[in-house]
């Protein structure tokens, strides 16, 4: 097998004065090229320009979205950073290496590209953009802001921006800040269960954009993928995926199903607890009548403490005198002890008979089990001698 160094040696020997030259020069190219691939491998810096890199990340539901940029600071340039003439003009003004004309929008931050990830498929600003990695950026005008969403997500910056990679363009309204921000950030402003909204702020202007993500159906997904491995065979679990759904008021026919299996399934329990979250379900799907037999049988395996807590969830759904029944049927199993009466106070309470209220809370005060507890209680007496609901 012939090699370079072969090749090289045999050109040496044909030609003796060239070989002196040409070695020394292959030698010292060999050699630069040597040390810069060391350089390039092994050297840590700092950001260029001293823009501090920085990451971001919070999760809307269970959807992780990181956002990855530099941060140029103001650097005494008020009132010079936004606008024509200034730091970062408006439209498609950056030089591009591909057209060498000032074809390309601002990276949206400073030296690498900045790069937005959603971890699950969302909604920006209401149009659908797919779970991944994309380089954020902005094309500004005086009135807005076009965002861009492109596939390029690796580049320097947006000297190699290309149109063709873009897969979503949106406009947003920017807003005045009252107070400059020196460096440029993106904060996390307005964080819902199913939503949030996402501002890069820098110097007096922010500029806002609402991410959408469809919580319960991704975590719907998710509880699926959960409750076929070994996560299933636990009741807890399916308890948890029972109530969220009973919570969200959504896909109670497999709630049912999770439901059931956490009494009756492989490492299921009838309990007071599997029981009161099957009633619950029967109670959502407006299933009145098996929602009562169920919770028949969750009670006589209750506590004084849980008949209380039950009690107290009839009262929330305005049911009062159902409410007291509870209570009643508490006394009559357990007796002069603190959860039946801190029950009959509420109960009392709730039907607007505060003297009886406070007859049953004077009971449990002395009854309480730590400090805490009984400084709750006091408090609640306090509110009853005013006639007022202490739930």
């Amino acid at each position: 097998m012939v090699t370079c160094t072969d090749l090289v040696q045999n050109k040496i020997l044909a030609y003796p004065y060239i070989s002196r030259t040409f070695m020394k020069n292959f030698r010292l190219l060999f050699a630069l090229v040597f040390i810069s691939n060391v350089v390039f491998a092994q050297l840590d810096v700092p950001p260029v320009a001293g823009n501090p890199r920085a990451t971001v990340t919070e999760e809307v539901g269970i959807t992780s979205i990181s956002i990855k940029y530099s941060r140029p600071d103001v650097n005494k340039r008020e009132g010079k950073i936004w606008g024509d003439g200034n730091l970062v003009p408006n439209g498609f003004t950056t030089n591009s290496f591909i057209t060498n004309k000032n074809t390309s929008p601002w990276r949206a931050g400073a030296n690498e590209i900045t790069a937005i990830t959603f971890e699950h498929d969302v909604k920006v600003e209401g149009q659908p953009l797919k779970a991944g990695t994309y380089g954020l950026f902005i094309a500004m005008a005086p009135d807005n802001a076009t965002l861009i969403f492109s596939t390029q997500a690796e580049a320097w910056g947006s000297f190699y921006y290309e149109e063709k990679f873009d897969v979503l363009r949106v406009n947003v309204k920017p807003v005045a800040l009252d107070k400059s921000v020196e460096y440029l950030k993106y904060e996390f402003i307005d964080h819902k269960d199913k939503s949030c909204v996402i501002a890069l702020q820098w110097e007096k202007l922010s500029i806002p954009f609402k991410v959408e993500v469809d919580t319960d159906n991704i975590v719907l997904a998710r509880l699926r993928e959960q409750l076929v491995s070994q996560k299933g065979f636990n009741s807890t679990n399916l308890i948890q995926a029972a109530q969220f759904c009973v919570t969200r008021g959504i896909n109670l026919d497999e709630a049912l199903v999770w439901s059931n299996r956490a009494i009756t399934g492989n490492q299921g329990q009838r309990s007071y607890v599997s029981l009161r979250n099957l009633a619950s379900v029967y109670e959502k799907m407006n299933r009145t009548a098996q929602a009562d037999s169920v919770m028949n049988e969750a009670l006589s395996l209750a506590t004084a403490v849980q008949y209380t807590a039950y009690g107290r969830i009839l009262i929330s759904q305005k049911k009062a005198d159902k409410a007291m029944e509870v209570f009643t049927a508490s006394q009559k199993k357990f007796g002069d002890v603190f959860g039946v009466n801190s029950g009959l106070a509420s109960g009392y309470s709730a039907k607007g008979d505060f003297a009886n209220a406070l007859k049953y809370a004077g009971k449990a005060v002395a009854q309480a089990p730590n400090e805490n507890t009984r400084k709750q209680i006091e408090a609640q007496i306090a509110k009853l001698k005013e006639g007022k609901d202490i739930n």
